[in-house]
């Protein structure tokens, strides 16, 4: 389709062409928000050794080996069935994920809560560092670990805020418009056409499409000259009668 012949049709169908511009406009704003993104807010917890095995003027830091397996511990603690339902009281749309940190190979435990909100995912994210310590303490109850043999915990690295992570609005705002534009012409063009064709038959002459080609092709053309030439007579029978 040539652009003088769209332009034609947009002319010939101008309200049709606006319900098009309406149809594109809607989807575009349906890919903005359906595209929306999630926004993933972060927290890492570093474990500590007892104090009773680290030296009087001893660095603690040196001592952090053998406590990998209290990170496990303390994230499925912060992700039993009570965390969770707490958290779902708070955001119903929140997912938190906490564990062991796969980039170190220390006792790092991160909390990582993702939310369609920046302010729900940061709210969620602290209510689980609060906790931290509280279910590391618990944890230590329950095996009669007590005074300068508890291993304690320390906030390590906060996100001040949320990042975006997943789809962009803009990119699903761009491919609804196109979805819309594409199907708009399509509309544009099988109406016109079939009002072109209605019209033409109306007027009693051969329908055409909205670009003015034959949609019969030279079926009719063809037809005419095999007609004609078959009332003509012959050229060897008029030589033998004259």
């Amino acid at each position: 389709m040539y652009l003088s012949n769209l332009a034609m049709m947009v002319r010939r169908r101008w309200i049709l062409a606006i319900v098009g511009l309406g149809l594109t406009a809607g989807l575009a704003v349906a890919g903005y928000f359906v595209a929306k993104p999630t926004y993933q807010a972060t927290a890492s917890i570093l474990l500590l050794p007892p104090a009773t095995t680290v030296p009087a003027e001893g660095n603690p830091f040196l001592q952090l080996g053998g406590l990998d397996l209290t990170v496990d511990l303390l994230g499925k603690a912060l992700s039993d069935q009570a965390v969770t339902q707490q958290i779902e009281e708070l955001s119903p749309t929140a997912e938190a994920e906490v564990g062991a940190d796969p980039s170190s190979s220390g006792p790092i435990l991160r909390i990582q809560v993702q939310d369609k909100s920046e302010e729900a995912a940061i709210e969620v994210r602290d209510v689980l560092v609060d906790m931290a310590p509280a279910r590391l303490a618990d944890l230590q109850s329950t095996v009669g670990v007590d005074g300068g043999n508890r291993v304690t915990s320390s906030v390590l690295v906060v996100d001040a805020v949320a990042e975006p992570v997943g789809r962009d609005p803009l990119v699903g705002a761009v491919i609804g418009g196109f979805i819309g534009l594409g199907l708009s012409l399509i509309l544009l063009a099988v109406v016109d056409n079939v009002l072109l064709r209605r019209e033409a038959r109306r007027a009693g002459r051969r329908p055409v499409d909205a670009d003015g080609s034959d949609p019969d092709g030279d079926e009719g053309g063809s037809q005419s000259a095999d007609e004609s030439s078959a009332e003509a007579p012959p050229s060897a029978a008029v030589a033998e009668q004259s």
